[in-house]
């Protein structure tokens, strides 16, 4: 079969091999699923790029979400057929054969049936971004009548984040500093209320929004970054999730305020969540796409031969959408 891989860490260009390998088999309660789609997540090149570490394996062939159309079913598999359109999540996982391939064999439990309604590039994108913003979002509770802030909403998991919990029932407001076109962009999302990220006055505009009571609930991209502000808007037992921590490693963490005003935080890491959120959260992205509630932002589609262009533009244009290999 036709793969990607990486033997070294370093630049796309210069690591990146595309070539011909051996095609997996599907092992006991393993699906084998013959790829079309493949989504690149900043965890993949990250990796790739890391020259500090050496890649965890001989090879590597990168990213965990793909989808694509079952070829074959180890024994015990039950409720898939061949032929059947499906979705996967958490393909490179502690393990060196991720999506960037034809074919890919994995435990039943990360092979999840595609929507109708949804292509094969779009369901390469539901793994990591759309699991970390559904869990993201649904984290609070209940989200009907709440107020729901997600800055950064043009990323790949803020637009999924802005979509479900406008979804559920939430009022949602959305910031950005990508000017007037990410204004546009969030809008076309569903967000309520879109503010511009830089504005000297965003803390105030948010309160205002909220009749001065803050927000109920905060998707956060860069919580290092913006931990402070972020108490400064969230309303009385109101809570906090990180996903990630653009700014810096760690954060100054005091009890007081937070600890009366009933506030709570929470982080998040979508690859090792419990099986029973696992199956929540992926029907959750089930129902609300086959509902058509979900709009997905695709930044480029790059066949698996230029995979290392497919990174580059992944690195560089994160705020545009998904970067999906196809095969």
């Amino acid at each position: 079969m036709r793969a990607g891989w990486f033997e070294k860490t370093g630049p796309a260009a210069d690591v990146i091999v595309v070539g011909d390998m051996d095609k997996p088999v599907a092992g006991p309660g393993e699906v084998l699923i013959r790829l079309h789609a493949s989504g690149i997540n900043p965890s993949d090149y990250k990796r790739r790029a890391n020259v500090k570490a050496s890649p965890e394996f001989p090879r590597v062939v990168p990213h965990s979400d793909g989808a694509g159309v079952v070829e074959a079913l180890g024994a015990g598999v039950i409720g898939l057929a061949v032929g059947d359109r499906v979705w996967c999540y958490n393909g490179q996982w502690a393990r060196p054969m991720g999506t960037a391939a034809e074919y890919i064999s994995l435990a039943q439990r990360y092979v999840k049936r595609l929507p109708a309604n949804t292509s094969f590039v779009e369901g390469a994108c539901f793994g990591i971004p759309c699991m970390t913003a559904y869990h993201a979002v649904h984290l609070a509770g209940s989200l009907e009548g709440k107020t729901v802030y997600v800055p950064g909403a043009t990323g790949r998991v803020g637009a999924y984040a802005v979509q479900f919990a406008k979804w559920r029932g939430a009022r949602v407001i959305a910031s950005t500093g990508g000017g007037a076109a990410s204004v546009k962009a969030i809008e076309a999302l569903g967000a309520d209320v879109v503010l511009d990220r830089k504005a000297v006055d965003l803390g105030a505009r948010i309160l205002a929004e909220t009749g001065g009571r803050g927000v109920d609930h905060i998707v956060e991209v860069d919580l290092p970054g913006s931990i402070g502000f972020d108490e400064s808007i969230i309303a009385e037992r109101g809570s906090m999730v990180s996903f990630g921590a653009a700014s810096a490693p760690t954060m100054p963490v005091t009890q007081i305020g937070r600890r009366a005003r009933n506030m709570s935080l929470h982080f998040i890491f979508v690859y090792m969540l419990d099986e029973a959120t696992f199956e929540a959260t992926c029907a959750g992205i089930i129902e609300a796409a086959e509902a058509g509630a979900l709009k997905h932002r695709i930044g480029g589609v790059f066949p698996l031969e230029q995979m290392a262009q497919a990174h580059h533009a992944a690195e560089t244009t994160s705020g545009t959408g998904h970067v999906v290999v196809t095969m």
